[in-house]
Order: structure tokens, then sequence, then C-alpha cells
């Protein structure tokens, strides 16, 4: 193998000339973007758009807040004949319960169906995401067993719990 020499630049700097720390790189000492630091192009950009976003997602916030809920319950009517025997959409809630309560002839229609996801969604937000979960196997219903053994299946049961937090 041959042996490499140093470039004047590297030996000067005293190192090898392959990586590592070099002399005037990088930002200056003590600049930052408050005090007049040149930011990237992209990076900047991408702050500008996001602060537009998050104006706008704040401006329309109880519209948004709306439509999941909207989503999550879906979009169910009432038909109900009314007393000259037409169909009706019927949307009052008191109104609802008078006719089921009356015996009326009634048709409860799905225009959207409820979003399950979306329930888990708006759930998530409220109460936070569930952080494990715990698999169990049931082998016998709690009927069948004596005293002893439900104490057993206890106790297992509390050793999972135990091993299963991070």
């Amino acid at each position: 193998m041959n042996n490499l020499k140093k470039s004047p630049k590297a030996a000067a700097r005293g190192g090898t000339g392959h990586g590592g720390a070099r002399v005037g790189a990088g930002r200056p000492v003590g600049a930052t973007v408050a005090n007049g630091a040149r930011v990237y192009t992209p990076t900047s950009e991408k702050a500008a758009l996001l602060a537009l976003w998050k104006a706008e997602v704040g401006r329309q916030f109880p519209a948004l807040v709306a439509a999941q809920l909207a989503s999550a319950q879906g979009i169910t009517h009432m038909q109900a004949r009314d007393d000259s025997g037409r169909w009706q959409t019927v949307t009052d809630p008191a109104v609802m319960a008078e006719r089921l309560n009356a015996g009326a002839q009634c048709y409860r229609l799905t225009a959207v169906a409820p979003s399950s996801s979306m329930m888990v969604s708006v759930m998530d937000r409220m109460f936070g995401s569930p952080k494990a979960s715990l698999e169990l196997e049931v082998t016998n219903t709690p009927a069948e067993l004596s005293d002893d053994d439900l104490e057993a299946s206890l106790s297992s049961l509390l050793e999972k719990l135990r091993g299963a937090k991070p």
C-alpha cells in the first residue's frame, strides 16, 4: 500500500484530509435567526406555510370540530306518517318520541353511516389513546371455578399486568 501524504491544507490544519471539523465551516459562533442569520430557503418557506395553515385551521376550528362530530354520528332521518297518512321527515326529538310512543308507523333511514374510526379519533383526542393491551385466555367461566382457582387466576393476571408495564 502506498504511503499517503497530507495535502498542504490538511497539514496546516493538523488533520488527515478525510472529513472532520473544518476551519470556517458552519454558522458563525453566536449567530441566531433572531439576530439576522440567514435561514435555508426551503426551511423558511415551510415555516411560513405552516404558520398560514395553523392560522386558517384556527379560524375554522369550531366548524372542523362540528364536522368531525357529525361524521362520527352519521346522518339519520326518521320518516313517519302524519295524520293525513303522508310520509314526512321528522327531525325534532320530541316529535320523534311522541310518534314512537303513539305506535305510529315510522322508519329510521341512515343517509350517512356513523364513522367508527372517526369516533375512535374523537375519543382518543378527548381521553388519550390506550397505552397498552393485554391478551387474556379465558378457559372457564367464573361459576365453574372454585375460590382457590379464582384466586390463582387473579394472581396470575396481576403478575401479567405488572410485567406489561414499561
